[in-house]
């Protein structure tokens, strides 16, 4: 009789040690530029939510959306917009609740955390026309760690090259890594990762781990 034989997915490399369960890691975002980004990259908070725009299929008019941001206050989900005529819209978040005053076409719209403006396209909405607003809030979104910023994550699975916010896994908290392993360490960012509980292991210029002594 075959023998079925089962594995668990390995560790990324730079991992020595990591919390119980999936408490070391979280789903995140990170914000990419047109480069890859390796496995074992430091990460820092990004201040910018992410906000992708569609109009419902079936709408009339085709406006395009532009400076379109999130911030902390922003509540993660789809958001729905809704015309009121061919210029005036209204904003509702997640749960159905109506955000600020009513937006105009052409005008920045700014509230609950939220900011965009709506331009005219080809085709003028119309009454009853509706469009969506994927909403990703800043703290959810992460940056490539280049030198500067706070290091407060490590990238768990490499990320091929793109552009715009690409879902990811980084850990995040209590985890032991291993210094040759990853990208962009400096000392700074050795000393803010120890902050939110992620040590790192080895010896500086050197692929030895030292464990301290209990």
């Amino acid at each position: 009789m075959a023998t079925a034989l089962y594995n668990n997915p390995p560790l990324a490399d730079f991992i020595l040690h990591e919390a119980s369960g999936q408490r070391s890691r979280d789903n995140v975002h990170v914000r990419q530029s047109g480069a890859e980004v390796k496995s074992g990259a430091l990460l820092v908070q990004d201040t910018v939510g992410g906000v992708a725009f569609e109009m419902d299929e079936g709408a009339t008019g085709n406006p395009t959306i532009s400076a379109a941001s999130a911030g902390a206050l922003a509540i993660e989900g789809v958001y729905t917009i809704d015309f009121t005529s061919a210029t005036a819209f209204v904003v509702k978040d997640p749960n159905g609740t109506q955000v600020g005053s009513a937006g105009a076409l052409g005008t920045a719209f700014s509230a609950g955390g939220i900011g965009f403006t709506l331009t005219a396209g080809t085709t003028a909405a119309v009454a009853g026309d509706s469009a969506t607003l994927d909403v990703i809030p800043a703290d959810d979104n992460y940056l490539p760690y280049t030198g500067t910023g706070t290091a407060v994550a490590i990238l768990y699975s490499h990320l091929p090259a793109a552009t715009g916010l690409k879902a990811a896994v980084a850990f995040t908290s209590d985890c032991e890594v291993k210094r040759s392993a990853l990208t962009g360490l400096t000392a700074a960012a050795e000393d803010d990762l120890r902050k939110v509980g992620i040590k790192v292991r080895g010896a500086v210029g050197g692929l030895s781990i030292h464990t301290p002594a209990l």
